[in-house]
């Protein structure tokens, strides 16, 4: 595990709730779906570390995108360009995805890790094709940079914009058979609503929980996969969808 003492070059506000913290952080390789533990302050308040998706990293400017949803992101939230913070990792199996053409299945924040896939894609000369759903227009993030690297860019929101659909009822609209895989992340909910969807092609989830330790020790991020447990840090987070039991 390395640990790294990193300034804030740049802050970005996207919605009222959103926003993004980007370092200079080069040395590091990292691929879809690794992430960072952000110690939130130098003292042990709160204790618990916070897990950051992987947004962005190209030329060893790294970039983390974060939604405040309590106590530890609302600190986060204050801190400011020309801070430091301490970043722990980067954590998570080293996944590559497949060099097909492929299908971005984004729900809301889930959003944010499948930008560093989709900058993964366009490295690697793999076409894609993005269904983005949030729950208002205003949750929209990133939408000009996948305009500008997918081939196709849906996006639907449940109220306040032309197109109201769930992300889940947009992907019945769509032609699967033009994909060789599809990758999603999103609320668990929407996530066990796609498995039911039985889709002809392998669908790939990036598992997105709490996460106490990040490095496999607190069993806190336990999910059954193939009849086993498996710790989304460290055997993951990305799963093949139709092999997890949301019932356990």
């Amino acid at each position: 595990m390395s640990s790294r003492r990193l300034k804030i070059i740049r802050k970005i506000g996207y919605t009222g709730n959103i926003f993004g913290l980007e370092f200079m952080c080069p040395g590091i390789r990292p691929l879809p779906g690794q992430f960072f533990q952000v110690r939130v302050d130098g003292g042990v308040d709160p204790f618990l570390n916070r897990p950051i998706s992987i947004a962005s990293y190209k030329r060893g400017r790294l970039l983390l995108v974060i939604k405040i949803v309590g106590r530890g992101t609302k600190m986060l939230s204050l801190k400011k360009q020309g801070e430091y913070l301490t970043l722990l990792g980067p954590f998570g199996r080293r996944f590559r995805p497949k060099k097909m053409r492929s299908l971005l299945i984004a729900g809301g924040i889930g959003v944010a890790p499948l930008h560093f896939l989709a900058e993964y894609f366009v490295k690697s000369n793999t076409h894609f094709d993005l269904l983005y759903g949030v729950s208002t227009s205003k949750d929209f993030i990133m939408r000009r940079d996948f305009l500008r690297m997918s081939d196709k860019s849906m996006f639907v929101a449940e109220k306040g914009y032309k197109k109201k659909d769930t992300v889940v009822s947009a992907m019945k609209k769509v032609r699967l058979d033009d994909y060789g895989a599809a990758y999603a992340c999103g609320p668990k909910q929407m996530l066990i609503e796609l498995q039911k969807l039985d889709v002809p092609i392998p669908v790939y989830a990036l598992c997105e929980d709490f996460l106490g330790c990040g490095c496999g020790l607190c069993l806190g991020c336990a999910i059954m996969y193939r009849g086993e447990y498996k710790r989304i840090c460290v055997d993951g987070p990305i799963f093949e969808l139709g092999e997890i039991d949301f019932e356990v």
